[in-house]
């Protein structure tokens, strides 16, 4: 998926690992999220509104992704009070996860960040490059790797 595409449909990543991310100015990719197997990944903003889009998704390893319309969602929730209390529900796991983002950039310091992600999401930590970890905490490469470093000699 790229910039300035419409994201109409929303992806089910049944194997593997993704990734969103936008280009900042200087045309450095700046991690945004990160979905392993077992999760949805859309841009939730694109999807709704039908407007392009500002990121792009890579998925990272080999995967497998099942895939449902907008109209399919749309045609779901209309014959299933199941389905219709699901994507609530999903839509409401989305915002956690970006408000999640937001908050540890803001209230975080970049150590705090990193040690955070390491208890919460391990697997993350375990299967993406550091330059990708880096860039989702706001830091540069180098400052992460002085951080693992500090944090290896505890």
């Amino acid at each position: 998926m790229h910039e300035n595409e419409i994201y109409d449909k929303i992806f089910f990543l049944d194997k593997g690992f993704a990734r969103m991310f936008y280009l900042d100015s200087n045309g450095n990719e700046i991690n945004y999220r990160f979905t392993d197997s077992g999760n949805f990944f859309v841009d939730f903003q694109s999807f709704l509104t039908k407007k392009p889009s500002r990121f792009y998704w890579e998925v990272m390893h080999r995967a497998e992704v099942m895939i449902i319309s907008y109209h399919g969602v749309q045609e779901i929730y209309k014959i299933s009070e199941s389905w219709n209390l699901f994507g609530r529900l999903m839509a409401e796991q989305v915002y956690l996860q970006l408000n999640e983002r937001v908050e540890i950039l803001l209230f975080m310091q970049p150590e705090e960040r990193y040690l955070y992600m390491l208890k919460n999401y391990p697997n993350i930590i375990s299967q993406i490059p550091q330059l990708h970890i880096a860039t989702y905490f706001g830091m540069k490469p180098e400052t992460l790797s002085r951080i693992r470093r500090r944090l290896s000699k505890y």
